[in-house]
């Protein structure tokens, strides 16, 4: 063959290779850019069949191997979705009302099934006093959960309500984050020292369910303020979860809770316990082994009006419908008494993490529970 046959030949297939190897690099880059780029751009770029997408997004004959198949599903249903009217849910992100409630379910739906009688949905046989799954994510976003103190039991109970599906979280907290709160608090990073703790919870929660209404106070919780401050949450509030460490602004925020009929778990002292597994709840008439839970319950019977304990002979006291968190691991002994949250940014106890976010976590159950249940107690402490 002669030499410029060779060449000519040898250079149209260097040409073939590149034409297909520039498509397949032009046509991801394509795809990639009409899975990010705006509203606008896509509805400019792409001109696909729904049908066809839909059958993209659910379809594993058409892809049976593909490594990129998840991705090209994303893409398809990343398009479908906005051919509903779309919204705005976070800075620069779009996000379709039928999309909304979408991602909604696949976010929580878990949480659902775990307190849906599955049993019965199963069969069809829901009867009125039982919940679906779908009802439970819907009870659980349309309430409205109050925490006050986002400390090292605060900032946990208020993550775990977000990843449960409250829908409405309002933070309540004036304080700014402290490099000794490393070893108990969520939000104390490297990054976040000297920030305010309700805003970088704030920014965090959204991160994890674009969706939820987030609600900040700047503010502490003070015998001063505290009524103010509740009513300013009424009628929307469900349940006001307390992780406030000072007795006397503790004692106010139950007994406000308390006169206004509106549902509050609290949270005992978690200082000086080294063991998460002694954390339990009851109610608050019932609470042991914890000396600011103690010292709260005799102030509000002595401050407050709420009942008395039981009298001699009795061994049951008068519950007070308030469900308290506490551990039954006996406390280390207290070197100095501080009755206020607002003096120190660390205490003499001692704290961890695994015993601070335990008892966030047994609080965050209790009210979901409660929610998921339509079981919510209301406070009869008179």
């Amino acid at each position: 063959m002669p030499l410029t046959t060779q060449n000519t030949m040898k250079r149209m297939t260097f040409l073939s290779c590149s034409t297909v190897l520039l498509f397949v690099l032009t046509s991801t880059a394509v795809f990639e850019t009409i899975a990010f780029c705006p509203v606008p751009t896509i509805n400019a770029l792409t001109n696909f069949d729904t049908e066809k997408l839909k059958r993209l997004c659910g379809s594993d004959r058409l892809y049976a191997g593909d490594k990129h198949v998840s991705f090209r599903r994303k893409m398809a249903y990343r398009l479908l979705s906005f051919e509903s009217t779309s919204s705005v849910v976070g800075d620069g992100y779009i996000m379709t009302n039928d999309d909304e409630k979408t991602q909604r379910d696949l976010r929580f739906s878990g949480v659902g099934r775990l307190y849906a009688d599955e049993s019965m949905e199963a069969s069809n046989k829901v009867s009125e006093s039982q919940s679906t799954h779908l009802d439970i994510i819907d009870r659980l976003t349309k309430s409205t959960v109050a925490v006050v103190g986002l400390g090292g039991v605060g900032s946990w109970a208020a993550e775990a309500l977000c990843r449960s599906g409250i829908g409405n979280i309002i933070l309540i907290d004036l304080d700014e984050i402290c490099i000794s709160n490393t070893n108990r608090q969520l939000h104390a990073l490297e990054s976040t020292v000297g920030k305010s703790k309700i805003d970088e919870m704030k920014s965090r929660l959204l991160d994890i369910n674009p969706c939820c209404n987030i609600t900040t106070i700047h503010d502490f919780i003070t015998r001063d303020n505290v009524d103010e401050i509740i009513e300013s949450l009424l009628p929307e509030i469900t349940i006001c979860l307390d992780a406030i460490d000072g007795q006397l602004e503790k004692t106010a925020l139950i007994a406000a809770c308390a006169d206004r009929g509106i549902p509050i778990v609290t949270c005992g002292g978690a200082a000086g316990r080294m063991d998460p597994t002694k954390i339990t709840y009851d109610d608050l008439s019932k609470a042991q082994e914890c000396r600011l839970l103690f010292r709260c319950r005799k102030n509000l019977r002595q401050e407050y009006g709420f009942k008395r304990g039981p009298p001699a002979g009795h061994r049951k006291p008068k519950k007070f419908n308030i469900t308290a968190v506490f551990s039954t691991e006996v406390q280390k002994s207290v070197v100095q008494q501080d009755t206020s949250s607002l003096r120190r940014c660390d205490g003499a106890l001692g704290t961890s993490c695994f015993v601070t976010g335990t008892y966030g976590f047994v609080a965050a159950s209790r009210i979901v529970e409660m929610i998921a249940k339509d079981e919510v107690l209301i406070p009869k402490p008179y």
